[in-house]
C-alpha cells in the first residue's frame, strides 16, 4: 500500500494529462473543426459540398474521439473513485461523475442516433426531431468541456495549491 501512496504523485500527473489532452481535443474538435468543416464550401471557393456531406465528415470526427472519451471515463471512474475512498475527497469526484455521464450520453446515445439518422440521407438529417437532437448533443458537448475543465482546475488546485474539495 505505500508503494502506491509514493506513486501517487505520477498517477495524478497522468490524470490531469489525459484530461487535459481530452479537453483540448474537445475544444478543437468542437470550436475549431466544426466552424471549417461547416463552411468548407465558403473557405475553399469551388468546393462543392453540402452541410449533409460536412455533417458525414465532422461524425467521422466524432466517432474517433468518442473512443478517446470512453477511455477516459473509465480512466475518472476508476481515478475518482479511489481519490473519494482513500482522500475523502468530494467536489472533484462529483465533477467527475458528471462528466462520465455526459461521455456516455454523448457517445452512447447522441452519436448512434446521428449515425442512423446519416445512414436515411438527407431527409434523415432535415426532420425537427434530428434537429432537436442535434442541438441537445451540441449542448451536451459544450457541457461536458466545461465539467472538464472545473475538474481540470480542482485537481491541480488540489494537487498542486493545497485545496482539498471538501
Amino acid at each position: 500500500m505505500q508503494t502506491l501512496f509514493r506513486l501517487q504523485p505520477y498517477f495524478s500527473a497522468l490524470y490531469l494529462l489525459f484530461v487535459g489532452v481530452s479537453l483540448g481535443t474537445i475544444f478543437a474538435s468542437g470550436a475549431l473543426c466544426a466552424p471549417t468543416i461547416f463552411r468548407a464550401a465558403s473557405i475553399a471557393h469551388g468546393l462543392e459540398i453540402t452541410v449533409f456531406q460536412s455533417g458525414v465528415l465532422m461524425t467521422n470526427i466524432f466517432v474517433k474521439l468518442n473512443f478517446m472519451l470512453n477511455a477516459l471515463a473509465l480512466v475518472i471512474l476508476v481515478y475518482e473513485m479511489l481519490s473519494w475512498r482513500i482522500g475523502g475527497a468530494k467536489l472533484a469526484p462529483i465533477l467527475g461523475f458528471v462528466s462520465i455521464i455526459l461521455i456516455f450520453l454523448f457517445t452512447l446515445y447522441y452519436t448512434p442516433y446521428i449515425l442512423e439518422a446519416q445512414k436515411i440521407g438527407e431527409d434523415g438529417i432535415a426532420s425537427l426531431a434530428f434537429q432537436g437532437m442535434h442541438e441537445q448533443s451540441v449542448l451536451v458537448f459544450k457541457t461536458l468541456m466545461i465539467s472538464l475543465c472545473l475538474l481540470f482546475i480542482v485537481r491541480v488546485l488540489q494537487i498542486y495549491g493545497g485545496y482539498r474539495g471538501r
